[in-house]
């Protein structure tokens, strides 16, 4: 009975600690994303004959410049995304990282490329994303398929005459095989006919 009062204890106590330390994390998580708030970006572009830049500010919610932030520059590709700029782009004491960009990404067949500038894993302000459409690519053409060379990637009028001529035998090979059994069943089953006939 003793033992039994003493493990009833001991279960409580437990249970206690454990309420405490969700109700402990549950409440230091609310505070940390309370603690954390909304930046503000604004994008300037700006372009001459050599060079184009892209110009980010940041402010807080009281238009107050933020230094030291940490903003990452994408262009959105096929499959994934196309960091640009430097490793690290931080704001100065303005609130300002200016980037170049590149003259030599492909674009649509306008030349437009999607920019995106992106807040991450910041310890004081939440994760943003800001998309913008720019027309600072080299337009790129769809490839005509009647002029499009021979190869592995293309169409498949313009596969290479090899890769068709071994993928036509070996389709070729395996309905010979099927016909083949088939015709081998039907003159079995013509044997066992006559054999029976026979008996």
């Amino acid at each position: 009975m003793k033992t039994t009062i003493i493990n009833i204890i001991w279960i409580l106590k437990i249970s206690w600690s454990l309420l405490f330390i969700f109700f402990n994390f549950h409440m230091v998580l609310g505070q940390e994303d309370e603690s954390m708030e909304d930046a503000k970006i604004a994008l300037d572009f700006v372009a001459d004959t050599d060079s184009k830049f892209i110009v980010a500010t940041a402010t807080n919610s009281n238009n107050e410049p933020i230094e030291d932030l940490e903003l990452y520059f994408y262009v959105k590709r096929s499959f994934s995304n196309l960091p640009i700029g430097d490793i690290f782009n931080a704001t100065d004491e303005n609130g300002t990282v200016k980037i170049e960009f590149p003259n030599d990404l492909p674009g649509d067949s306008e030349g437009n490329v999607t920019i995106l500038v992106k807040v991450i894993d910041s310890d004081l302000y939440n994760d943003l994303t800001i998309e913008t459409i720019k027309k600072w690519g080299v337009p790129s053409l769809p490839p005509d398929q009647f002029q499009e060379k021979r190869s592995l990637w293309a169409a498949a009028a313009n596969a290479p005459i090899p890769l068709i001529l071994i993928i036509s035998a070996l389709i070729f090979s395996i309905w010979f095989i099927i016909f083949y059994i088939i015709y081998m069943f039907f003159k079995i089953s013509k044997i066992e006919i006559i054999n029976s006939k026979s008996y």
